[in-house]
């Protein structure tokens, strides 16, 4: 019996790779392009299997011949690269799914973990989004991940998948590998711990709700552990800087810790407006029913915890994160 964990060695993947070895699971992960090096360390622990999501017979080899019983779907394209290619974002992220949904059917799977997003908020949400606000998306990945949520729900209900679903906002963490301006709070860190200057094409007043990567890693961990009859809501919130503090108070976290880091804004209209439409203001990224129902509480809480782990990170294994 085997886990599964589909984009297994990217940014959130791998970290999950290492925690479940260490609980002694046997792991398989499924990558399209694996980056060997981020699991050399737990080589003798994991399997690895190149792959595509977009390719059925993979996705089906991959779970039934490992007798997988488990599976964390991270494997998608993200929202910077889908709103420049929805065309592959939907091979990717919807036809995908569905390739690992119908495995997971047909090889009686026992429990399915899928991260969405906030992107799936849009319209007219204001400055508090709950797992109950209206989910009107406004990208195309947006789209994307609200229509797994829903089609895992029906797979739950007509099937029997203990399908469970967390949406993430923000994910701040070293080495990530879209310079999409919605990602500034990641690189404004990463840039002064590598000693390089930032120049944030967005304002310094602008609010994004955050999570530090370890507390990602973390929520889909803590969620597929959790007893079946705890899992009510199926899809939830789950936040770590809360209320979103704006982009100058990231800037003074980071300062405290490397005062001579040098960070400066330069507003780009473009990146503005579409940051404009993605939030529209969210500054409350509400997670009770997470916390209620199955225990999550996540450790890094300010900018400060985020900052003084991060920098540590690069510093001390910049080359697990590739920026050597």
């Amino acid at each position: 019996m085997a886990i599964l964990i589909t984009g297994g060695t990217g940014f959130i993947g791998v970290g999950l790779a290492h925690k479940l070895v260490a609980r002694g699971e046997d792991v398989v992960l499924f990558d399209i392009a694996p980056r060997m090096e981020r699991v050399a360390d737990i080589r003798d622990g994991v399997k690895v299997v190149r792959g595509d999501l977009t390719i059925w017979p993979e996705v089906m080899n991959a779970i039934k011949d490992n007798n997988v019983t488990g599976i964390f779907h991270l494997g998608s394209m993200l929202s910077g690269p889908s709103e420049d290619n929805p065309w592959a974002a939907f091979q990717t992220n919807l036809t995908g799914t569905m390739h690992v949904l119908e495995a997971a059917r047909l090889f009686e799977v026992g429990r399915f973990v899928f991260p969405s997003s906030i992107g799936t908020f849009g319209l007219n949400t204001g400055q508090t989004v709950t797992d109950e606000t209206i989910q009107r998306p406004i990208t195309f990945y947006g789209a994307g991940k609200l229509y797994v949520e829903l089609l895992g729900r029906f797979y739950r209900r007509k099937f029997g998948l203990d399908f469970r679903c967390l949406r993430y906002p923000i994910v701040i963490g070293p080495g990530i590998k879209t310079r999409f301006s919605l990602h500034y709070s990641s690189l404004m860190i990463e840039y002064a711990a590598l000693g390089r200057p930032y120049e944030c094409t967005l304002a310094e007043d602008v609010v994004t709700p955050n999570l530090y990567v370890k507390d990602a890693i973390r929520a889909v961990e803590t969620l597929y552990y959790a007893p079946r009859e705890k899992i009510k809501t199926v899809c939830y919130n789950v936040s770590g800087v809360s209320p979103a503090g704006p982009a100058r108070e990231l800037e003074a976290a980071v300062k405290k810790l490397i005062p001579e880091a040098r960070i400066s804004y330069r507003p780009d209209p473009a990146d503005m407006a579409y940051f404009q439409e993605y939030f529209r203001g969210i500054r409350i990224f509400d997670d009770r029913r997470a916390r209620e129902e199955w225990g999550w509480q996540p450790h890094y809480t300010n900018y400060e915890k985020v900052a003084a782990d991060f920098i540590s990170e690069v510093k001390t294994r910049p080359e697990f994160y590739d920026l050597v």
